[in-house]
């Protein structure tokens, strides 16, 4: 699986055409009524937080995984900084605001982490923009590995993934598959993550300042086993599949999204507690 993921971002440099930036700009109708970082996104991918230079955005995402007698409910504070037209550093400091699996709970910090976002590709004509970015990230053990539910892995994690997105005046598409990597501490290591997602949707309206999108949302994981003190965990690791449709309303300097997932495939190893919901919405702020 993981050459599969590495081989999967390695063709983004390989088949996307390094093309240079262009003097060449849609006009500013439709999608592109609002600069790039107000433009339609993914609520659950990866990256696609390419700001201007010296740009701020804040965001405040909250996501909710419901199943029989489970919830985990999270609260993530983003602060994502526009070092230059293309290079973007992030701070993500993940709350587990409540988690629950059958009569277990835990609350507190998870694993914070830093995430830098290069987008090595731009191309635009009059009628459409393309943009492809690598994405990297490094994680601290600040979350807890002794709550049950845990809230962090214990020790250092590590991710790499890539996007390409497809921006036309009414339409959008997206996609990024992504890998997570964990380390071990005393024996024990959670299992390495893969991610694979698509996405696509189109505008509604631009009234009043105001840009209104639906987009949906295919995101798929699929979670190696772990290994707890030096013993495999023979309940853990599996693939979840969830689609999500999702609302965007946007502004010259604000964004909201709402979306509702649900599962529509989950194959998970051994007995393990299943999610069928996903509720996610997300604020920001861009300064």
């Amino acid at each position: 699986m993981l050459r599969i993921v590495v081989l999967a971002i390695v063709l983004f440099f390989v088949l996307v055409p390094c093309f240079a930036d262009t003097d060449v700009s849609p006009p500013k109708i439709g999608n592109f009524s609002l600069p790039n970082s107000q433009q339609p996104g993914p609520l659950i991918g990866v990256g696609e937080n390419i700001l201007a230079k010296h740009q701020t955005q804040v965001f405040l995402f909250a996501d909710d995984y419901l199943g029989i007698n489970e919830h985990l409910i999270d609260v993530v504070p983003v602060v994502n900084y526009g070092i230059t037209d293309n290079l973007v550093l992030g701070l993500n400091v993940p709350y587990a605001a409540s988690y629950q699996q059958g009569s277990q709970q835990s609350s507190g910090f998870e694993d914070a982490f830093f995430q830098m976002e290069y987008a090595f590709y731009n191309y635009s004509t009059l009628t459409f923009q393309d943009q492809a970015t690598v994405v990297v990230n490094a994680s601290a053990p600040t979350g807890s590995i002794y709550k049950n539910p845990p809230t962090g892995y214990g020790s250092p994690t590590f991710s790499l993934g890539a996007t390409y997105n497809r921006t036309c005046v009414d339409w959008f598409v997206f996609g990024s598959p992504s890998v997570s990597l964990t380390t071990a501490r005393n024996g024990t290591k959670f299992g390495n993550s893969y991610l694979y997602q698509f996405g696509f949707g189109r505008n509604i309206s631009y009234k009043n300042g105001w840009l209104q999108a639906w987009m949906v949302e295919i995101d798929g994981t699929y979670h190696q086993k772990d290994r707890i003190l030096g013993a495999m965990n023979p309940n853990s690791g599996g693939n979840s599949v969830y689609v999500t449709p999702s609302y965007w309303a946007s502004t010259k300097s604000f964004v909201f999204q709402l979306g509702v997932g649900y599962t529509v495939a989950q194959l998970l190893y051994g007995n393990q507690p299943r999610n069928t919901w996903l509720l996610a919405t997300n604020l920001g702020w861009t300064f």
